[in-house]
């Protein structure tokens, strides 16, 4: 049996259970030659993994039971309990294991079904480097997995109630795209799907309109609406619309100056993405700890510090999972950093003081309250051009 050691947790996030010391990644096919094909194919892996084959769902809940795993990779369709049925079951009974479906199974209504369920989608045939490049980056995502059993994460109600409005009827893919890329939670989902084996041009795709444009509007209907991947928050007496709302804005603010920082770069898309989707952990933790964070975010204020509930490194992971561009989730995880920033020189450095900028206008949504606004005199010229055309252009708006 695979010894195991607990994760520590850091805010928020729970231990989740033990994880296996070495990473242990259990494959999942009712035919034992692909089963074999997979064994001789990682064999070289095995001094970085361990590894469990089973020929069936219900073998491998049994492997389950006995041995904790970071990464499961199943077969689509296979008799009696198939892919989906193993998936609904290990989300259910093992929130922190990272969920991989293998299939030749490519129609529309399959693909949005699987999205639901899994993490990341790998279309057969798969060669050995686009599976063990997957298994590493959703083992390098395993610390808050814990979290992330979730299926869906809560938008801002106004936001939303316009994105079903836009999908109800025969909106472009531009209009849906363009009100996509304000609401966080659903550019997220939408760039999980486009990033997937299925439809990802085989290059990280950080555009959220480009990414509608790619999977086209019905999809993008079937993905928001049918399957309920995006939802209105769940209104307690402390997680309110007035804090979704804020933070939604913030979001979509400092997106908007990340794109003006990286004007002329070939990484303007990664920092506008960046920018949208730098708070998308508080998201995911309000979605699968509602109360805890709730607490946490009531007791802020008083504290004199920044909102120390994890959301950095949960936001980064999340996007890890879903296949985001790695700059995106670089800047994602150090958007609170606390040392001067002079410059949007780079996707992270953009996103860090474009979060600072924003904050200060518009208020704090994770940072310390009261804290001095960054001083802009030491900003080089081409930031605090961006800084004076983003405030200009808010003004034309208000």
């Amino acid at each position: 049996m695979t010894t195991s050691r607990a994760v520590p947790s850091s805010g928020l996030v729970p231990n989740g259970g033990a994880v296996s010391a070495r990473p242990h990644v259990l494959f999942v096919d009712d035919e034992p030659r692909i089963l074999g094909a997979l064994r001789r194919m990682l064999r070289t892996h095995r001094d970085r993994w361990d590894m469990s084959f089973a020929e069936s769902g219900e073998e491998a809940l049994a492997v389950m039971l006995d041995t904790p795993c970071d990464v499961i990779v199943s077969d689509y369709r296979m008799p009696g309990m198939d892919g989906a049925q193993l998936l609904d079951r290990v989300c259910r009974d093992h929130p922190g294991t990272a969920r991989v479906i293998l299939s030749g199974q490519t129609n529309e209504d399959n693909l949005l079904g699987i999205m639901v369920r899994a993490h990341e989608l790998l279309t057969k045939p798969s060669t050995p480097e686009q599976v063990v490049a997957t298994v590493d980056r959703l083992i390098g995502a395993r610390s808050s997995q814990a979290v992330l059993g979730f299926a869906s994460l809560p938008s801002a109600p106004g936001t939303l109630a316009e994105l079903m409005t836009a999908l109800a009827g025969e909106a472009s893919a531009e209009s849906i795209g363009s009100i996509v890329s304000r609401d966080p939670a659903a550019a997220a989902k939408v760039l999980h799907l486009a990033n997937s084996s299925a439809y990802s041009p085989g290059r990280p795709i950080s555009d959220v309109e480009e990414a509608v444009q790619l999977l086209g509007p019905h999809t993008a209907r079937g993905l928001i609406v049918t399957h309920d991947l995006v939802r209105v928050l769940d209104v307690t007496s402390v997680l309110t619309v007035d804090w979704i709302d804020r933070l939604t804005l913030h979001a979509v603010q400092t997106a908007r100056l990340c794109r003006l920082l990286a004007a002329g770069t070939d990484w303007v898309s990664d920092a506008a993405a960046a920018g949208l989707l730098h708070e998308v952990g508080q998201l995911a933790l309000a979605s699968a700890q509602p109360a805890v964070f709730a607490e946490a975010l009531t007791a802020w204020p008083d504290s004199g510090a920044a909102l120390d509930v994890g959301h950095q490194r949960v936001g980064a992971d999340l996007l890890n999972l879903w296949g985001l561009p790695p700059a995106v989730v670089g800047a994602v995880a150090g958007h609170g950093r606390t040392g001067e920033v002079s410059s949007g020189s780079d996707v992270s450095s953009a996103v860090s003081l474009a979060h600072l900028v924003v904050e200060a206008d518009l208020g704090p949504v994770c940072g310390p309250i009261g804290r001095p606004p960054p001083d802009e005199s030491r900003l080089d010229a081409a930031a605090r051009d961006a800084v004076r055309q983003w405030r200009d252009e808010r003004s034309d708006h208000r």
